[in-house]
């Protein structure tokens, strides 16, 4: 191939390239996306809960529920859990979601229940198992706990808080 062949097609893949990005970035999940890096929470919300409101977009759920879990809005995040859920109801995310919210209100029969539904969709999910841990220590079901524990660190061996549950089980007198 000559130099003017490789320019061309470097070129075109510049453009293209140029192009892609410029499309990523129109699409308004996306955009909420940048905005919410760069500070402007509000802009983002509004953004996803429009997408919410006209396509029921998947991924506008997911990033709201994230955010009122990780606020400690609970109630919220469950009305919108159970919202999604209309629409997407073996989505597996938020049964785990659905599972966490209980668990943090101190629903533990509910939140375990809503484990079982996850496993029986994807036995695989990362940190169901380490929920179901928690959800045992907290009933103080210990034996339980370190064996849910001991599963997660099978599953998912990057696990940190898992192996830092079994060291801690291994130093305590329970």
């Amino acid at each position: 191939m000559n130099k003017t062949v490789i320019k061309n097609i470097l070129l075109f893949f510049g453009i293209f390239f140029s192009v892609l990005s410029i499309v990523w970035f129109m699409l308004p999940y996306n955009r909420a996306v940048i905005l919410w890096k760069n500070g402007q929470h509000q802009k983002a919300i509004s953004i996803w809960t429009n997408e919410i409101e006209k396509h029921n977009d998947i991924n506008s759920y997911q990033r709201l529920i994230e955010i009122f879990i990780n606020e400690g809005n609970y109630d919220r995040a469950e009305q919108m859990i159970k919202r999604a859920l209309t629409y997407y109801p073996d989505c597996v995310n938020f049964l785990f979601y659905h599972a966490v919210v209980n668990f943090y209100k101190g629903n533990y029969e509910k939140s375990f229940h809503y484990t079982e539904q996850v496993i029986g969709l994807n036995r695989y999910f990362p940190e169901v198992y380490l929920l179901r841990g928690l959800i045992f220590e907290k009933q103080r079901y210990y034996t339980k706990a370190i064996q849910e524990f001991v599963k997660e660190i099978n599953n998912n061996p990057g696990s940190r808080l898992a192996w830092a549950k079994l060291q801690e089980f291994k130093n305590a007198n329970h």
